[in-house]
């Protein structure tokens, strides 16, 4: 929702308290900023994890990548995961936000040690995170 000052998640069990909150008529209801870059598949950030170390603790990683997610997008509702792919090599994440991406790979790295390597693009809103740990 958005209130003419700033985006905000309505939740569906919450309808009604949030009708209650909000002045009448100032309200509107449309897709946010990361809903249209997901629906349109907008990648600004990727996020690569590989290693034998997150074969082993891919539950754990898996639970601080969504909790950083989470707090990241209460203060930017842009920011959101758009697909997270598993296969052999570990993990790929995409982000509608470079600095979710960024975010994501310095708190993996700060918790788990490894290497972590961040590429910016120069010409292009796009970040690509690399963490491996064997």
């Amino acid at each position: 929702m958005h209130d003419g000052r700033k985006w905000t998640y309505r939740e569906e069990n919450e309808k009604d308290k949030t009708q209650n909150r909000w002045v009448k008529g100032r309200v509107s209801v449309s897709l946010c900023p990361g809903c249209l870059r997901t629906k349109r598949g907008e990648v600004e950030g990727v996020v690569t994890l590989r290693g034998s170390f997150l074969k082993a603790h891919a539950m754990e990683i898996g639970n601080l990548i969504r909790r950083t997610a989470a707090r990241v997008s209460r203060r930017n509702v842009g920011a959101r995961i758009i697909r997270e792919i598993q296969d052999d090599d570990g993990i790929v994440i995409q982000t509608t936000d470079q600095h979710l991406a960024e975010k994501i790979g310095k708190e993996v790295e700060k918790a788990f040690k490894g290497s972590l390597r961040i590429m910016w693009q120069e010409q292009d809103r796009f970040v690509r995170v690399i963490w491996e740990r064997n």
